[in-house]
């Protein structure tokens, strides 16, 4: 199970510094992942950052539950 949340907006360098990218302020800003342990892969872009933290908690959740039934 592998779960990822992006910046669509910013980059970071080496150096730890950020960069914008080319999507600057266009479009949704962040891009959440989730793939679960058979492959499959679920994404979903948001305009918030909690919507999407949110969103992988459920997606999460509901794919335990479902395993564990």
């Amino acid at each position: 199970m592998s779960i990822h949340l992006e910046d669509r907006w910013y980059r970071r360098r080496r150096d730890g510094s950020r960069v914008r990218t080319a999507r600057y302020s266009h479009g949704p800003r962040y891009r959440a992942h989730f793939s679960d342990g058979t492959g499959r892969r679920t994404a979903k872009c948001f305009h918030d950052r909690r919507a999407a933290e949110r969103w992988l908690v459920k997606t999460e959740v509901a794919h335990l539950l479902k395993g564990a039934a």
